[in-house]
């Protein structure tokens, strides 16, 4: 189960870097990123050690990397959400704060 968290975390950086580019081309994520998202797959691979956690840790690992390939992390929900706020509110003629 440790080459399966250690694949996710691979996909993962992957998948978080190509996501930052996308958001601001030539601009590499922040090292904070790296390191957070480094430290959640060794706390993953940590209870993959315990043999009854493993399949759920590999789980957890990957079902981040979908997350990730979907962009439904919720510093993503959120960024839409605000952006979506000022339209919405010019298409009902309120007036905003």
């Amino acid at each position: 189960m440790e080459k399966s968290i250690l694949a996710a975390w691979a996909a993962g950086l992957g998948l978080l870097t190509w996501r930052e580019l996308q958001l601001s081309p030539w601009r590499p994520p922040p090292p904070g990123r790296y390191a957070a998202a480094s430290g959640l797959y060794v706390l993953l691979g940590l209870a993959a050690n315990w043999e009854a956690a493993a399949p759920a840790a590999a789980m957890i690992a990957w079902g981040f990397d979908l997350a990730l390939f979907l962009q439904v992390l919720p510093e993503t929900v959120a960024r839409s959400t605000k952006a979506q706020a000022p339209a919405t509110a010019a298409k009902t003629g309120e007036q905003l704060a």
